[in-house]
């Protein structure tokens, strides 16, 4: 068995609003302590059934804001990680960075100590939708970090857009479309904005301050990212994700696939898929209090359970579905010892009307199923 690292770096130098990620707008961070709590936490994992022996796969530095570490933090916690652990020899090493924190010998430092996937969160081009979202780069440095990027050797980078932003227009949409893709990443993310509970946008939402995008105006938005991102050669095969042959996210498609992941850090999230039907835990959110854990013990969990077979049958369903490929029911059957049409009769409903098709051996959202695909998830618990 083969799995997933997801090391999540709590920091940020402002939350941006919208945001509901386990993130603290700081001005200094404990750097070497939180490096040395992550290699403790991996220390404690390592030795123990289903992750001893067994080799990673890709590795991802998520946030917070990872690039507000200094490579030779990375690189430490990298180097600790490859005495410990078989690596893959195709290993996906991801960093999420924010334009607002990176110089060129910044990225050279990352891309130097084996970074190879780099995850801008440029989120737009317009500066008036920068402000809104809380972004503290302007277009201009959105587009130098990218050039920085090129210029420290990534061949392997994927940009973040966020549409349905209040006040966005289709033309501003399509300008930041055209921006983006002109830049020729290998890969692009596509969010719609959406208002999350304990975030500022929910509460400024609720009180009638921010005024969402019409429901339309988000439909057409989202023919338009496909159809452009279509048009410059890339494949849609997630709902948010875009990329060219080969670029795909591994990492991500591991959780899409239901794959085992061990997460190191405050708040992070992790999945064994045995035994039964899977375990799942999280860790303290507080960084402070990981950190202190963290250093005592290296286990840091502050919740944990076993998933029941319902659970496990409509995860497994949802994940594939996120999946433009979707999946093929006898692997279904494989899985639970049951068919699909026999454990969700809904199915067939859900195929009359539109919603899924079945292609190849393989049962997927529709065009019509992907814009109304939460639903459909729904119906699967």
């Amino acid at each position: 068995m083969s799995f997933s690292l997801y090391v999540h770096i709590p920091y940020c130098l402002t939350k941006c609003p919208y945001c509901d990620f386990n993130a603290y707008g700081v001005r200094t961070w404990p750097e070497e302590h939180y490096v040395d709590a992550l290699c403790a936490e991996l220390r404690h994992y390592i030795s123990q059934t289903p992750w001893h022996e067994q080799v990673i796969e890709t590795i991802y530095f998520g946030g917070g804001t990872p690039s507000l570490f200094a490579p030779a933090s990375i690189g430490r916690f990298l180097k600790f990680l490859a005495n410990l652990c078989p690596l893959a020899p195709d290993l996906e090493v991801t960093l999420e960075a924010d334009p607002a924190t990176v110089t060129l010998e910044k990225l050279a430092g990352f891309h130097s100590i084996g970074i190879n996937r780099l995850s801008f969160g440029t989120q737009s081009f317009q500066p008036t939708l920068l402000k809104t979202l809380g972004r503290l780069h302007s277009a201009e440095e959105g587009l130098r970090a990218i050039a920085w990027a090129r210029d420290s050797g990534f061949t392997n980078l994927s940009l973040d857009l966020i549409f349905a932003v209040p006040g966005q227009t289709l033309p501003m949409l399509e300008s930041d479309l055209s921006q983006a893709l002109a830049c020729m990443p290998e890969h692009i993310s596509l969010y719609n904005l959406t208002y999350e509970e304990n975030t500022p946008f929910f509460a400024m939402k609720q009180k009638g301050q921010l005024q969402p995008v019409d429901e339309d105006d988000e439909v057409a938005m989202y023919a338009l990212v496909r159809e452009q991102c279509a048009a410059k050669g890339y494949r849609h095969y997630e709902i948010s994700n875009f990329a060219r042959p080969g670029f795909s996210s591994h990492h991500n498609a591991n959780y899409w696939n239901g794959g085992s992941y061990l997460g190191l850090g405050a708040g992070a999230h992790s999945f064994a898929r045995e035994p039964d039907w899977g375990r799942r835990w999280s860790n303290e959110k507080n960084p402070k209090t990981y950190v202190k854990k963290a250093l005592a013990s290296g286990n840091t969990q502050n919740f944990q359970e076993t998933l029941t077979r319902a659970q496990a049958l409509g995860e497994f369903v949802f994940l594939h579905l996120r999946q433009l490929d979707g999946f093929m029911p006898a692997t279904f059957a494989e899985r639970f010892a049951v068919s699909l049409a026999e454990e969700f009769p809904h199915v067939t409903t859900l195929l009359a009307e539109g919603l899924l098709s079945e292609e190849g051996g393989r049962v997927k959202l529709t065009p019509r199923g992907l814009l109304i695909a939460d639903s459909v998830f729904a119906s699967f618990f």
